[in-house]
């Protein structure tokens, strides 16, 4: 058995083959540019999900998208410290786009803190609407969404929204 061992060395079983390496090595590298490439399209052009301005298909949709966007903005923390009664400053104005068209427009979104609402197992104590829940639970919002559109098209969506 020893010597039917001797006879085959490893660089007898090895094939050589470096320029079939290269190829192979190019060839996975361009199938994964090209997945790359797919995934960007799919989600620039079909999902529209990395779009910095959103593009609506009327103005009273660009509306509806600007009360979406303040309840991210109100779950995410951004009106916390608000006290009763309080509302934005100055309205949050959003750019937006209508199908067919290149034109810019605006949406002004009003974001107001308008009452607390006790949820169940808190004790009550005082006044009605004196103590807000802990981790901002129970905070009711209104929200305003005033969005133009072309030839002084204008829509006006109000929501309330309760944490």
């Amino acid at each position: 058995m020893e010597g039917y061992r001797a006879r085959y060395f490893i660089k007898q079983l090895s094939i050589n083959n470096r320029g079939m390496a290269l190829f192979s090595a190019i060839l996975i590298a361009l199938f994964a540019l090209l997945a790359l490439a797919g995934l960007y399209f799919a989600l620039t052009k079909l999902l529209g999900s990395s779009q910095t301005i959103k593009t609506y298909a009327s103005v009273r949709d660009a509306a509806a998208g600007g009360v979406h966007s303040a309840v991210i903005m109100i779950q995410s923390g951004s009106f916390n410290e608000y006290s009763l009664g309080e509302c934005t400053s100055q309205p949050i104005e959003i750019n937006f786009k209508l199908y067919g068209s290149d034109r810019l427009f605006k949406n002004k979104i009003t974001v107001c803190l308008s009452a607390y609402k006790t949820l169940p197992g808190y004790e009550v104590t005082g006044v009605a609407y004196s103590k807000s829940g802990a981790g901002y639970k129970g905070y009711i919002y209104t929200i305003i969404s005033e969005a133009e559109g072309p030839e002084n098209t204008r829509s006006r969506v109000e929501a309330i929204y309760a944490r």
